[in-house]
């Protein structure tokens, strides 16, 4: 439950840049991140956590894109490696520019959360890119947000923090599979890299 708690205040940390610079409240989102995944149960081992890896903070990754709401039933969302599926609905989609490219994403949320305290407002952005299997972790990567992040039908996408799916430090770990919807014709050199402790079957 801690974990949690820690790993939601991570995700919710404001980039205030009033306050301190961008990059310096990057880094300490990172800590936080850093921090939340050595507490309770995970793959992550507390002497491992030296071999996280991230991208140099660049704001050119941190774009306000136009949101589209949607509705749709709930489906199951693909899992590998043995893991439950986990219920989803299209919550919207967000069209932003980046490296001069028109893109799109497709938002989820959890529909089991809905009804959860802290979990109602959560929303998941699953993708992959071109720097998947080279700078960063083959399966792709995750990117949080919450109910409240959108405003005025704009939403802000910080890829800088954009992290892995646990499987990238245990390669049975359960991990939900990005739709082919949510994939990026560029590279996101942005967010977490790969794990820098490759066990042989990651080499």
């Amino acid at each position: 439950m801690l974990k949690n708690w820690i790993f939601s205040l991570a995700l919710a940390l404001p980039l205030m840049v009033n306050a301190q610079s961008y990059n310096e409240a990057l880094l300490g989102w990172r800590e936080i991140y850093t921090q939340s995944l050595l507490i309770g149960s995970h793959p992550l081992k507390p002497e491992e956590a030296k071999y996280l890896r991230f991208f140099a903070p660049d704001e050119e990754y941190n774009v306000k894109g136009d949101f589209v709401p949607a509705k749709s039933k709930p489906f199951l969302l693909e899992n590998k490696n043995g893991g439950k599926r986990k219920a989803v609905s299209l919550y919207g989609t967000v069209t932003f520019e980046l490296m001069g490219a028109t893109l799109k994403l497709n938002i989820y949320r959890f529909v089991n959360l809905e009804n959860v305290p802290l979990g109602n407002d959560k929303l998941f952005i699953p993708f992959t890119d071109r720097s998947n299997d080279h700078e960063t972790f083959a399966g792709g990567r995750y990117l949080d947000l919450s109910t409240k992040d959108i405003k005025y039908g704009k939403v802000v996408l910080d890829f800088n923090k954009c992290y892995n799916p646990h499987t990238a430090y245990e390669k049975y770990y359960p991990y939900m599979v990005p739709p082919k919807a949510n994939h990026l014709p560029i590279d996101i050199n942005a967010g977490e890299k790969k794990f820098g402790f490759q066990p042989e079957y990651y080499r």
